[in-house]
């Protein structure tokens, strides 16, 4: 894989209070010697910002940077008891 590249970044916003709710961070990836790729639609949530930080304090870049990191975390393979295979 030739690394994940930002496809999409949106913000989600109350209309009642102007919060920011969340981004959605899209992601892409592809291997350029086969038809092998990753496509990934990524929320970030308040709670997943550094503590004390709000989206309007974070840049995009630190967002997406987010993003790639909860991407690995949600991909990567656990560990199984004998009971889940």
């Amino acid at each position: 894989m030739n690394g994940i590249n930002l496809s999409s970044f949106n913000y989600r916003f109350d209309t009642t209070t102007g919060k920011c709710l969340y981004a959605q961070v899209g992601l892409h990836g592809q291997n350029a010697d086969s038809t092998e790729f990753v496509d990934a639609s990524i929320r970030i949530n308040p709670e997943d910002l550094p503590e004390d930080s709000s989206f309007m304090q974070m840049t995009m870049d630190n967002i997406v940077v987010l993003a790639k990191k909860k991407l690995a975390s949600d991909t990567a393979i656990k560990e199984q008891t004998q009971a889940q295979q």
